[in-house]
């Protein structure tokens, strides 16, 4: 096995445990704390992590999940409400983003979806190394069990 990578793997129960132990805040709190620019966050629904995501701006990105109204932004409410949509249309059609974000019903899913995400509390920790950071925003997202996370090839 390569040595780096070793290192990286390691390195990977500690810094979920680093993670875990600072205090969860709520995404309103966001810019009045110290947020590292880069990094991991975690996103917490009733203390139950749901998504797990990375950045090298994260204050602006996690800002971003719940504030911008672009698909191209807010990813995650695009996944919440393709999620939702499914379930009332019980199957799968195929639509581009563009298509969805016309639809009224799915706006307002997708409007819904931002509001979940501006209520959920947040953990973050600094990771610089970028691969370092990849390696964890997977680890902690299988480790955690999150129900958002998503790493399928577009």
């Amino acid at each position: 096995m390569n040595e780096r990578f070793k290192k990286l793997v390691d390195r990977m129960p500690l810094l979920l445990q680093s993670l875990l132990e600072r205090p969860a805040i709520a995404r309103d709190d966001v810019g009045i704390v110290q947020v590292p620019e880069k990094g991991v966050y975690v996103f917490f629904e009733n203390n139950k992590p749901i998504y797990v995501g990375r950045s090298n701006r994260m204050k602006k990105r996690i800002k971003e999940h719940s504030q911008v109204s672009s698909q191209y932004s807010a990813t995650l409410a695009l996944r919440i409400a393709k999620q939702d949509i499914l379930i009332l249309q019980k199957k799968r059609r195929k639509q581009t983003n563009e298509q969805l974000m016309k639809n009224s019903v799915f706006r307002e899913k997708f409007e819904a979806a931002k509001d979940r995400i501006a209520r959920t509390k947040i953990r973050f920790i600094e990771v610089k190394d970028q691969d370092e950071q990849a390696l964890f925003e997977i680890y902690a997202a299988l480790v955690l069990d999150t129900e958002l996370n998503d790493f399928s090839t577009h």
